[in-house]
């Protein structure tokens, strides 16, 4: 775990809850980790098992969908330790049981599910009879936490945010990344790539594949920032990360100088409204340039800001913002 990048106070509650576990022979408390995608969940819980020496189980969530389907995945969980009657007779291995996108799993799932969390124990095929079942942590990793029932969020009882990762730590990553790949970058080409990956590594990870196969295809040696810069120009990715079609957006916004719905930004960019909806809002919302409205999206002074100051757009004016965002 010591070797995962950033997210720092949650590796120290995840040791604390690990240390407190191992002594007391029982499993770490499930756990909920949810927030920005790519952002190191399914690492933290692959890492998790590693340095408890326990086994990683992932589940598709949508298969979790009736009794036979959650008593078959039970069945893969480590039973050593235990004696036929499920009474701990030495150290236990709980383990790591992990559902990505956690918030699929069917309504019927997660109730049988959130039973066994909370008693380690299913109902049997015989009328008022109950089945052991060893100790696992579930990880549920998440995009969507409020989509979950209430009673089944409740039995995670640690939750985790995380949250997209500063400069510094997204410039460690292209470098620890950039070797894993055997590319070589200098240190501006590195700055390059983490400036515009957004504090996603698994964004990162993709432009460092493509960097890859440039330096593969050309038999080059060493990425510069002239060779990373070319192929960003390529893509459409401005230094600061921005897509062409985000750059439209913020466009559209300017000129039209009013709220705009999804369906209509929709066409006006070319652009399927998930992709702007998943994808290129949250970020344009996250640095400031749009709010989203009762009555739309609209630009902030920020965004017609940089609007102003990017090299292409000789046409747009700087001018100060006029919208009164209480009525927006």
């Amino acid at each position: 775990m010591n070797n995962l990048i950033g997210h720092d106070n949650t590796k120290k509650q995840l040791l604390t809850a690990m240390r407190s576990a191992n002594t007391r022979n029982v499993a770490m408390p499930h756990l909920l980790f949810h927030g920005y995608p790519g952002c190191g969940k399914t690492s933290m819980a692959r890492a998790l098992a590693k340095m408890t020496n326990a086994p990683f189980l992932s589940v598709v969530p949508n298969d979790m969908k009736d009794y036979k389907s959650v008593l078959k995945m039970l069945d893969q969980l480590n039973h050593t330790g235990y004696d036929p009657r499920g009474n701990r007779i030495g150290q236990v291995k709980p383990t790591v049981l992990f559902l990505d996108e956690v918030h699929n799993t069917p309504l019927k799932g997660q109730e049988l599910l959130g039973l066994v969390m909370e008693r380690f124990m299913i109902e049997s095929n015989k009328p008022n009879k109950f089945q052991w079942v060893p100790l696992f942590t579930l990880v549920g990793a998440t995009t969507l936490a409020g989509k979950l029932s209430k009673p089944f969020r409740n039995r995670f009882k640690i939750n985790i945010v995380f949250s997209p990762y500063n400069r510094e730590e997204m410039e460690k990553i292209v470098v620890s990344h950039a070797y894993r790949l055997k590319i070589s970058l200098s240190a501006d080409a590195i700055l390059s790539v983490a400036k515009r990956s957004r504090g996603v590594p698994r964004i990162a990870v993709g432009f460092l594949e493509r960097v890859r196969d440039e330096l593969v295809s050309n038999n080059l040696g060493i990425g510069n920032l002239s060779i990373v810069s070319k192929l960003f120009d390529d893509m459409g990715i401005d230094e600061e990360g921005f897509t062409n079609s985000e750059l439209k957006i913020l466009q559209i916004l300017f000129e039209t100088g009013m709220p705009m719905g999804l369906d209509n930004l929709s066409i006006m960019i070319d652009e399927d409204q998930k992709t702007i909806k998943d994808y290129s809002e949250p970020f344009l919302i996250r640095r400031g340039m749009i709010i989203v409205s009762g009555r739309g999206r609209v630009i902030t002074q920020k965004g017609i800001d940089y609007l102003a100051n990017i090299g292409k757009t000789n046409k747009f004016v700087k001018k100060e913002i006029s919208f009164d965002y209480k009525r927006v």
